[in-house]
């Protein structure tokens, strides 16, 4: 497995590179999100309420512990990327080797932690009496498909740290037919409910992640694996760990505080609950350009801080953020422009309607706060400096979206959805402009120059 299969991220025109790199990112983004609705389009058709109720909220769980996966190999792409980046071999073989052992070991941790704690977690997050058993068969059923899910995170990092974010796509697009496929049998046609859905999720994912094994094994790596490489290595796993760990909870201080403001939100009644749900939905699609090109610039950063192109690395960070705005500031206007006709795409209730287009307006300004808020921490990921982005993250949920949520609600007369959707962009704002005071304090002048590899005595992986 010592074929030379690895695209140059350190050479060509920036912003050609970039966007075709990115915009595979982006679309495996959009068809995730889809992935997801898929179920919930055929458990809605085809099951009961409480099996649909049960079915989300064991999804929930899922998605966190897979947010935290994410974080764990995307540290192992940063390092991977950094060291393929430098000619470095020996170390990318051992980095692969002992991503693998902790990506194998966290399966293992969840898996107990489901299995002893997980109807618990269902217990406190308040599920209804009458769907707590359907939250149990999806959350049980899934737990032994985690293998595949950290597998095909881990295979698709490595591809993308060696610059290749198309198979990948393809990957998920085949994941994402299959399992519409399964889950109209699983939940239309065996009447399974929610472990239906939790199967067809799990088999879709399997398949992915042994296409991408041997896709990965026909094309090879650009450095040789061995078995001894697999032996965990103390430096190497704590490593690993210092960089994904931030990444990981980072990701989960976002959900969770998202949701912690959110059942603030919902006191203000019925159809706010809906039409927020509404406005998120729509939320997660326009902030998904940025989002994407994030994680574009970590991998494609990572790739030229190690060849020590600094400058490339600093027009990837300029040309992706513009990129970002270019498309948020359209999306920004059209969702003022025609705020009814983008909210009833989901649903053209009255009442909700109403409540939609309130929170929509406020709501869509974030969009273009995000360009900065994820494309700047994508450049600090991929020069291995990952605290930061964890720290931003914990620190604008406790400060300002959780404070800022409840005094608007508790202090604004008359307080309405409109009002409560300006914590949003106004934590998003305080967010970018830390981010740009940390650029100008670490990057800026000759500082980027000096900062060294994860691992070498000049450039740990932390802050």
């Amino acid at each position: 497995m010592a074929k030379e299969q690895r695209n140059d991220l350190t050479s060509g025109n920036v912003l050609k590179v970039l966007i075709s790199f990115a915009v595979p990112f982006i679309l495996s983004s959009l068809l995730q999100m889809a992935y997801t609705s898929v179920d919930v389009y055929f458990m809605g058709r085809f099951a009961s309420a409480s099996a649909l109720a049960g079915t989300f909220q064991g999804m929930g769980i899922i998605g966190a512990l897979t947010y935290f996966f994410y974080g764990i190999a995307n540290g192992g792409t940063v390092l991977l990327g950094q060291q393929v980046g430098a000619g470095r071999r020996e170390s990318a073989s051992r980095t692969l080797g002992n991503l693998v052992v902790v990506s194998l070991a966290s399966v293992i941790a969840a898996m107990v932690v489901i299995r002893f704690l997980g109807k618990h977690f269902i217990v406190w997050m308040n599920v209804p009496e009458e769907a707590t058993g359907e939250s149990w068969n999806y959350l049980y059923t899934c737990m032994f498909g985690l293998v595949f899910v950290m597998g095909y995170n881990v295979v698709g990092s490595v591809l993308r740290a060696l610059g290749n974010s198309t198979a990948p796509f393809v990957f998920i697009v085949i994941s994402s037919l299959l399992n519409i496929v399964f889950d109209y049998v699983t939940v239309g046609l065996w009447n399974m409910a929610a472990r239906g859905a939790a199967l067809s999720t799990i088999t879709s994912q399997g398949i992915c992640f042994v296409l991408s094994l041997v896709y990965l094994a026909r094309k090879g790596l650009p450095f040789r694996m061995r078995w001894k490489d697999c032996v965990p290595e103390k430096e190497t796993v704590l490593t690993i760990l210092r960089i994904g760990a931030p990444l990981a909870l980072q990701s989960i201080l976002n959900n969770v505080s998202l949701i912690i403001s959110t059942s603030m939100i919902n006191t203000l009644g019925l159809y706010v609950v809906a039409g927020v749900s509404v406005v998120n939905t729509i939320a997660s699609f326009s902030i998904m350009v940025p989002m994407s090109m994030g994680s574009a610039i970590s991998a494609m950063t990572a790739q030229n801080i190690g060849a020590r192109k600094t400058e490339r690395a600093r027009k990837i960070l300029k040309y992706g953020t513009l990129f970002s705005f270019a498309c948020a500031i359209p999306a920004c206007i059209a969702m003022n422009l025609w705020p009814e006709a983008i909210a009833g795409i989901l649903n053209r209730e009255p009442a909700v309607l109403v409540e939609s287009m309130r929170y929509l307006r406020p709501v869509s300004f974030n969009c273009i706060m995000v360009c900065i808020m994820f494309c700047f921490p994508g450049f600090f990921n991929g020069c291995g400096k990952t605290l930061f982005s964890m720290l931003l993250e914990g620190l604008s949920a406790l400060l300002i979206r959780i404070p800022a949520t409840w005094l608007i609600l508790h202090l604004v007369p008359n307080v309405t959805a409109l009002h409560a959707g300006f914590a949003w962009p106004l934590t998003s704002l305080a967010s970018s402009i830390a981010c740009i005071v940390y650029y100008r304090l670490r990057f800026a002048g000759d500082r980027l120059e000096r900062i060294g590899l994860i691992g070498d005595a000049s450039g740990s992986g932390g802050e």
